[in-house]
């Protein structure tokens, strides 16, 4: 993190309490990896691009702060797999890592794809290419990827409904494919905005599976986003729940589906993993 703050012209940070050092670490992302500008959607970021040798810098300190190189778990057996959800090509890649994971000998009781119903815009083209059904929601890519990852036909059990903030929701089940898998478009928490990452973890608890004592659980998402979405589920399963968290990621620097993340988008992860941590950090306090 010192070599990264550096390359933008910041000293190290200031000596203190944890907490301190990610409030300084949290401003100073702010101010220059926040590409997003408050828009809601990663794609709608405007970032810049860096010469050569800094970009390589830049990508060795993400490498290094755990932004790559997730691609296998540590462990052999989990009680629940968790793939967090995304748009059609980033489903295509993160489904197909679940199933190589699972041929590699890892064991799990169930699969779970975790999406919301946030619209989906122009994607409907890119599914067609890869042999999938429609896909006009999150939720819709995530089983529609899961589907051709596992080999799964129809749904054998569907279920819906609305939260008592009238949020609506709903989970399909493959119960015929083992492990059986179940797919969940989560309610968001926050009315007027779509559901996140901490929703669909939330949801999967309320409306999946309560995990219980001791689960392990393993997440499968994007390299670049395992330690912001790793703190995440920690927060909010790890530590109401009492659950083991393991967070992996494909590699999208070489990935079949995805192109290659620009240098701005892995800072601005960057900034995600530090305000998750934050979170987490005050959680635990």
């Amino acid at each position: 993190m010192t070599a990264l703050l550096d390359e933008f012209g910041y000293g190290p940070l200031p000596e203190g309490p944890l907490a301190h050092r990610l409030e300084a670490l949290e401003r100073i992302s702010a101010a220059r990896w926040d590409y997003r500008k408050g828009r809601l959607e990663r794609y709608q970021a405007e970032g810049e691009s860096f010469p050569a040798t800094v970009d390589a810098r830049i990508r060795s300190a993400a490498r290094s702060l755990g932004l790559a190189d997730r691609l296998m778990p540590l462990g052999q057996s989990y009680d629940h797999l968790l793939v967090l959800g995304g748009g059609v090509r980033t489903m295509m890649a993160r489904a197909h890592l679940t199933t190589t994971i699972l041929r590699h000998g890892v064991g799990t009781t169930s699969v779970a794809g975790l999406g919301s119903l946030r619209q989906l815009d122009d994607q409907g083209e890119v599914a067609r290419r890869l042999g999938l059904g429609e896909c006009p929601t999150e939720g819709d890519a995530v089983d529609e990827a899961l589907r051709h990852a596992f080999g799964a036909a129809l749904p054998t059990d569907q279920r819906s409904g609305r939260t008592e903030a009238g949020q609506p929701w709903w989970v399909r089940s493959y119960l015929d494919v083992r492990p059986p898998v179940h797919v969940l478009a989560a309610p968001s928490t926050r009315p007027g905005q779509r559901a996140n990452t901490a929703d669909t973890l939330i949801g999967w608890a309320e409306l999946v599976q309560s995990p219980r004592v001791g689960s392990r659980l393993l997440l499968v998402t994007t390299d670049i986003f395992v330690p912001f979405q790793h703190c995440d589920a920690v927060r909010l399963l790890g530590l109401p729940y009492g659950c083991e968290v393991e967070t992996v990621g494909f590699d999208n620097t070489s990935n079949p589906w995805v192109p290659q993340s620009e240098t701005f988008a892995i800072l601005q992860e960057v900034r995600s993993a530090i305000r998750s941590m934050q979170a987490l950090y005050q959680a635990v306090a």
